[in-house]
């Protein structure tokens, strides 16, 4: 890959399923440094000769742990084009985020986003090495929809409409295959590999009409008269085609009364550490990582203001940057954690190592480095296994904690009459939706549950504090309109 060089050994690999037994995403230490030359000689023994190879050096070097590079025995050169792909979205030389350089100081996607594209493009090229078809095949016979089904990537579009329909993947997963092999495709062409790329793109005006006095602040104040413009492609995975699983509202799982308090109560949620994490995410919708790259500098100090919600930014999923909303009690116990003794000596660890401005993260390890995602993630699998040896059933994910912010906040707006736009607005805002389709399957849920008695009390104590400035944003939308 160019000037990137892997500096040890695979950590591990791993098949992304059976289906791509012959293609292997192994994730290694390799440095993207600058400035790539030759230095000194090593010799390795052969045969009881010597021959001399020379080592590559950097003038700065960059090394990036986990990296994820493809490999496939059969398909060699098409893993290496593919590597360099994610090479260049790592060094923001293509697509580059634009709050890329919050995570990747170079500017690019996190590995995080990187290992996503691998895991697509893994099972792309597993299908081409199958189906012994070359990716670079680009022109179809005609410019007809007949003809450019023979065109590899509609033929792998068909493969995972098979797989949906079966039942063992879902529409939106598919589609983030799909995605992921587009960009692949617009980087060759970029990079004059192929001279015209397989599919089309088209911009429609996305228009709503209304069918009732309500101010619908989405598809209005956001939009000028043509309508929503958007840019689509004819390389997706239509509606009509969903899993025999999928049904409405099985995605949306949140706690109920009795599992929240299971779930804060369990001994391996007494660290309050932990609680924190559960929190972030019941009373503010944060997903895992973005507990993980909190800030401290977000955390401030409640006995200085008389607010009864606070603000702090977030880069969330995608490079998305965001607003969050936390409520009084947490951003309290946000400032006593931030201040406590044993956090105070984990930073002090990070001082040493990264230096006292270097954007200290707010939750750190024992050894003052930042918490991997998964000690968060995971917090909800001890859960169960503490209360499974009690012969209680507790089937929860950590992200349903966000699930449950998502319904009952919507719930908790449609109860005071909010405009729905304003609604619509507003949750996707708040949640870092990247498709308002999602938004609007919590709001339809939300219009089919119920208040528990047991819930209201939490709902009041999360959500009261923000009416007002609900309120106040949805009127100052609806006059600016």
């Amino acid at each position: 890959m160019n000037a990137a060089a892997p500096v040890e050994e695979p950590v591990d690999a791993e098949p992304v399923n059976a289906e791509a037994a012959t293609v292997q995403v192994l994730h290694v230490s390799i440095n993207l440094g600058d400035l790539p030359y030759f230095d000194g000689i090593v010799t390795l023994p052969d045969d009881g000769t010597e021959n001399s190879i020379r080592k590559i050096c950097f003038h700065r070097d960059h090394v990036v742990e986990g990296f994820p590079l493809l490999f496939c025995p059969s398909r060699v050169v098409d893993g290496l084009e593919m590597n360099l792909f994610l090479e260049h979205r790592y060094r923001g030389k293509f697509l580059r985020p634009r709050t890329g350089g919050h995570r990747n100081p170079l500017g690019g996607v996190t590995v995080k986003t990187l290992k996503s594209i691998a895991n697509s493009l893994c099972g792309y090229l597993a299908w081409l090495a199958e189906s012994n078809i070359d990716w670079r095949e680009v022109y179809a016979v005609t410019d007809s929809d007949k003809a450019k089904a023979w065109l590899p990537p509609y033929r792998y579009r068909a493969h995972l409409i098979e797989r949906i329909t079966a039942g063992d993947l879902s529409r939106d997963t598919g589609n983030l295959y799909l995605s992921h092999v587009r960009q692949f495709y617009e980087w060759a062409l970029k990079t004059k590999r192929i001279d015209r790329i397989p599919f089309q793109y088209k911009r429609l005006a996305i228009k709503k009409r209304r069918k009732d006095g309500e101010y619908d602040l989405l598809f209005s104040a956001l939009m000028d008269e043509r309508g929503l413009v958007i840019q689509t492609s004819d390389l997706t995975i239509p509606k009509k085609y969903r899993s025999k699983l999928e049904a409405f509202g099985d995605s949306l799982t949140p706690f109920n009364a009795e599992e929240l308090r299971r779930y804060f109560g369990s001994d391996y949620m007494r660290l309050d550490t932990r609680k924190l994490w559960g929190e972030l995410a019941l009373s503010c919708g944060l997903r895992a990582d973005e507990v993980v790259s909190l800030r401290e500098d977000a955390i401030t100090c409640p006995s200085l203001s008389t607010r009864f919600v606070f603000e702090f930014r977030i880069l969330g999923k995608f490079n998305k940057e965001r607003k969050v909303l936390v409520p009084r009690f947490l951003m309290e116990s946000l400032w006593q954690y931030k201040n406590s003794p044993i956090r105070l000596r984990r930073a002090a660890k990070w001082d040493l190592r990264e230096g006292s401005s270097s954007g200290r993260p707010l939750f750190l390890n024992r050894s003052g480095r930042p918490i991997n995602g998964g000690s968060i993630t995971n917090t909800t699998s001890f859960v169960s296994q503490e209360y499974s040896e009690a012969g209680i059933q507790f089937d929860r994910s950590f992200h349903d904690l966000r699930a449950t912010y998502a319904t009952n906040l919507a719930k908790f707006m449609l109860e005071k009459r909010l405009p729905l736009g304003f609604i619509q607005y507003k949750l996707m805002a708040l949640m870092g939706h990247a498709n308002f389709s999602t938004t609007q399957k919590y709001i339809n849920f939300a219009g089919t549950i119920t208040f528990e008695k047991q819930m209201q009390d939490w709902v009041d104590r999360v959500f009261t504090g923000l009416r007002p400035a609900l309120e106040e944003e949805a009127k100052a939308a609806a006059e600016a309109a």
